[in-house]
């Protein structure tokens, strides 16, 4: 289950979330080049970053602009408008900047490991769309060698591959 929050809804006359936060750039390759890409290579590979938003932490001066207030329910209430205020911690699923954000952490993490990981890191830069990997490979050792290393550099960054999928029964039986 994953709670998505509607950061685009508000009350009339008043403005949503989504209105006051810039949404950042965008981050994420072209959709059509990336399914071209895709289909271009001989052994097919996708993954998905597993609640790849929520691993990421929010600074304490950012908190305050992702509030919200509860009702405190109390049998004995007297004060209906009695609220308490909760920030998040972590990255909103449904708000517009998250993307970006997702996008812009990984691209960090991705770039450390540049001369270890030549080739997965160019495939987690160019074949990564938000949360799902859609890359693939010519042969299988080139194909088990680029998810093993990319695998490998999304753990040091605390996210986890998952669902790995491939056209290819050998690579999916490793």
């Amino acid at each position: 289950m994953c709670i998505v929050f509607d950061a685009s809804s508000h009350e009339d006359g008043q403005l949503a979330l989504n209105e006051c936060i810039w949404p950042g750039a965008n981050l994420n390759p072209n959709i059509f080049h990336l399914i071209i890409y895709f289909r271009l290579n001989t052994i097919a590979i996708t993954a998905d970053i597993e609640r790849a938003f929520l691993q990421i932490s929010l600074g304490d001066e950012d908190r305050d602009a992702v509030r919200f207030l509860f009702p405190e329910l109390e049998s004995n209430q007297t004060d209906p408008y009695k609220f308490q205020v909760y920030r998040f911690r972590r990255v909103m699923f449904g708000v517009n900047v998250s993307p970006f954000l997702l996008s812009a952490t990984i691209k960090y993490h991705i770039q450390k490991y540049r001369e270890q990981y030549p080739a997965a890191t160019e495939m987690l830069d160019t074949c990564l769309y938000v949360d799902d990997v859609i890359s693939g490979a010519e042969n299988i050792s080139q194909a088990l060698k680029l998810s093993k290393d990319a695998d490998t550099i999304m753990k040091n960054a605390s996210m986890t591959l998952r669902k790995w999928n491939s056209n290819n029964q050998t690579l999916m039986r490793t």
